[in-house]
């Protein structure tokens, strides 16, 4: 939703310019958002890359599409009239400062979602005012598989600015010190012109360090047509012996969105929210009849992976995962994601008795 910049242009800011940003953003009535990286703290010891590329453990999404949101409030007072209010959204500035890439990738797969066939007013206003600076990685988690997805750990997509480690900082293997950042949208570019005083043009040849290597883990394109053709295979069965249906992989992951709408309310007032719901939990499926489409945890997480690697790419043109590795490092049952990928693409390339090997 952000329009891209004519050209996107380098910039250099100076060791603790997160700490002098912050303060200058805050004293303009900028809200700096909570993305889990010590912000309040940031000197010179906390700078970007100071801790092994480190992913936070809640999704950006939350700060566009939250886990609980009021979207109505009612209150019959003393008459027989109800009267119902909508309430606004936070209104004002508002700067992420820390995101990774693949989670600035999976706003921008949210945006095609909530401007699809009906305009998310809330999430658009959410959106609309809301700068994002992404940190670029520098040494990727284990668990991380970006490349496998069309990502890599300098990716743009979502991003208003993209800030780099300088490139004599890495090759010194310094945790501190500055950065180099790339505006990379008229929100970008306005950010860096508020902050004038802590960053500058970057010298002539000033030039990001190279993306550090992510080992594609799977071929996405040969796991579509096994999907195509799998809707029905004992594989599903397998996937989900160990499965709990806990939802943290859905709740975690930066790009799932389903939600259900409940009214909340004693005597005479109350409240319609909008609460993050999951495809895993048996309930989600469930009909006042008692009839379920989706008995079993199989059919449960086949519709995961269906969504994210078939009807979304069908729908959209892209997939519904940036790689980011949560639903791999939280599961508490060890189930991992690219485990079942891996079997399906071994499947796919003519091995049917290829198992799911969990780490």
């Amino acid at each position: 939703m952000a329009a891209p910049a004519a050209d996107a242009v380098l910039f250099q800011a100076p060791a603790g310019w997160m700490a002098a940003a912050a303060e200058k953003l805050r004293a303009a009535g900028i809200e700096i958002a909570d993305c889990q990286l010590p912000i309040a703290d940031c000197g010179p010891e906390s700078e970007i890359g100071n801790r092994k590329s480190e992913i936070p453990s809640l999704p950006l999404k939350r700060l566009f599409f939250p886990e609980t949101e009021v979207i109505l409030e009612f209150n019959d007072g003393r008459s027989k009239d109800v009267a119902l209010c909508v309430p606004e959204p936070p209104a004002g500035e508002r700067v992420v400062l820390g995101c990774r890439p693949c989670d600035a990738a999976a706003i921008a797969a949210l945006d095609q979602v909530f401007a699809w066939d009906y305009d998310d007013v809330r999430y658009r206003q959410h959106r609309e005012r809301t700068t994002i600076v992404a940190f670029a990685c520098t040494e990727p988690h284990g668990h991380c598989f970006c490349t496998s997805v069309g990502g890599s750990p300098h990716g743009e997509a979502g991003s208003d600015v993209l800030a780099f480690p300088t490139e004599d900082r890495l090759k010194a293997g310094l945790r501190t010190g500055g950065a180099l950042l790339k505006s990379l949208t008229v929100k970008g570019a306005r950010l860096i012109e508020r902050l004038h005083d802590v960053v500058r043009p970057a010298p002539h040849g000033a030039r990001p360090p190279e993306p550090p290597l992510v080992k594609p883990r799977f071929d996405p394109d040969k796991i579509k047509p096994w999907l195509d053709a799998h809707f029905e295979d004992p594989l599903w069965t397998e996937a989900t012996l160990a499965c709990l249906g806990c939802g943290a992989c859905s709740y975690l992951c930066p790009t799932c969105h389903c939600f259900d709408i409940v009214d909340e309310a004693v005597w005479n007032r109350g409240e319609r929210r909008r609460n993050w719901d999951c495809c895993s939990f048996s309930l989600f499926t469930l009909h006042a009849s008692g009839h379920n489409p989706r008995p079993t945890q199989a059919a449960r997480y086949r519709q995961r992976v269906m969504h994210k690697f078939k009807y979304f790419p069908e729908r959209f043109g892209r997939l519904a995962c940036v790689g980011c590795g949560r639903c791999v490092r939280t599961c508490g049952a060890g189930q991992s994601l690219l485990s079942v990928l891996a079997a399906i693409e071994a499947r796919g390339n003519g091995d049917p008795q290829c198992v799911i090997r969990n780490p």
